[in-house]
């Protein structure tokens, strides 16, 4: 496996709607290949929670998410699965501002955070690395995450889902103001 390499703020493929992937591209070796390393990559690189394809340059539907407790956020689910060809097929409620950032726009304390319009509970209808269908709800954080990533295969970055560019601040100081550390 290997470490990829992040696509920034700024590439045309950030802003590219993604290729869709048929049931013999996901079992092909190249696709599989692609998740192990996004997977690895999310890993190592600690780069949050989740990451698509677009992100390291790859315009195909693919995301892994990856979510787990920390020492800041303990209630954080434990979750790992990849999602092919999601759709977001129902949303509950109104939009909430949650916030948010994106290791497209950078890294380290200067990262830019704001308050993204999202939806608490979502459907999702997507395949995973087997090719398999599923059709669920989620909510929360996940919720949030999957949205997150979806936008991502979709052509759309957190900055457009800003409706109070008030909002924006670095990730140090939403760390000193909303999770009191000094990181």
């Amino acid at each position: 496996m290997k470490i990829l390499r992040r696509t920034l703020f700024g590439n045309p493929v950030l802003r590219t709607t993604a290729r869709r992937l048929s049931a013999d591209e996901i079992a092909s070796p190249q696709i599989q290949e692609l998740i192990a390393d996004m997977r690895y990559t999310l890993e190592y690189r600690r780069y949050g929670v989740g990451l698509a394809a677009p992100q390291i340059g790859q315009p195909v539907a693919v995301s892994v998410i990856a979510i787990k407790p920390t020492p800041t956020r303990p209630e954080n689910p434990h979750i790992n699965f990849v999602i092919i060809n999601p759709e977001i097929i129902r949303t509950y409620g109104a939009l909430m501002p949650k916030w948010e950032g994106c290791l497209s726009f950078g890294s380290g304390p200067t990262l830019p955070y704001a308050q993204a319009s999202r939806y608490e509970k979502i459907r999702v209808r997507f395949l995973d690395e087997q090719g398999g269908l599923h059709e669920t709800d989620y909510d929360g954080l996940v919720a949030h995450v999957l949205q997150h990533e979806i936008d991502h295969l979709n052509g759309i970055l957190f900055v457009d889902k800003v409706l109070d560019p008030t909002t924006y601040i670095t990730i140090s100081e939403y760390k000193k103001r909303y999770l009191h550390t000094t990181n």
